[in-house]
């Protein structure tokens, strides 16, 4: 007959939590609890814990929550505290490029500057449409790039000053030159 070994059961490092909740934390632990039909406040509170690292980690990845009855049909957008802001970014087609002096947008998808197509337009007396088909950009992307250039009109003024600027640091100058 094989003799059975016992053994002492293994300890793990287990660090006790201690913390004191309000009435109204404790109601909404009770509350979860039962909504979740978890055996006990601990349990509830480290499935919290659980699905908020996932939820978290999802979003650190760009991915967004969405609730609905049917997959694509009636969805909303959900919106986690303190996980993500709040989507009030007010352009479709332009974006922030981390650039260490920059600070205008760019068309989304390219590295363009907003300032390039609104120059462009300007100086060429370009319409709406001949400079959507000049850069490939909706009739709504040149609507939003004339408005974003028109309200940050002094930023995009300092950001070619600077460059000229740092050109000329360099050597480089583009002043018309005289005809001799």
């Amino acid at each position: 007959m094989a003799k059975i070994k016992h053994s002492k059961p293994q300890t793990s490092n287990v660090k006790r939590e201690n913390f004191d909740v309000t009435a109204e934390q404790q109601a909404e632990i009770d509350c979860l609890q039962s909504l979740i039909k978890a055996p006990s406040r601990k349990e509830a509170v480290l499935t919290a814990v659980r699905l908020t690292l996932q939820l978290a980690s999802e979003n650190k990845k760009g991915k967004q929550l969405f609730l609905g009855t049917e997959l694509g049909a009636n969805m909303e957008k959900v919106l986690i505290l303190n996980l993500q802001t709040p989507d009030i970014w007010p352009w479709r087609y332009l974006v922030e490029i981390p650039h260490v002096w920059k600070k205008q947008l760019h068309v989304k998808g390219r590295k363009l500057p907003a300032a390039n197509v609104w120059i462009d337009m300007l100086v060429n007396k370009m319409t709406r449409k001949e400079a959507a088909h000049n850069w490939d950009l909706p009739l709504e992307a040149i609507d939003e790039i004339v408005s974003y250039c028109q309200e940050n009109k002094q930023l995009l003024e300092l950001e070619a000053a600077e460059e000229k600027r740092r050109l000329a640091k360099k050597g480089i100058t583009f002043e018309p030159q005289t005809a001799h």
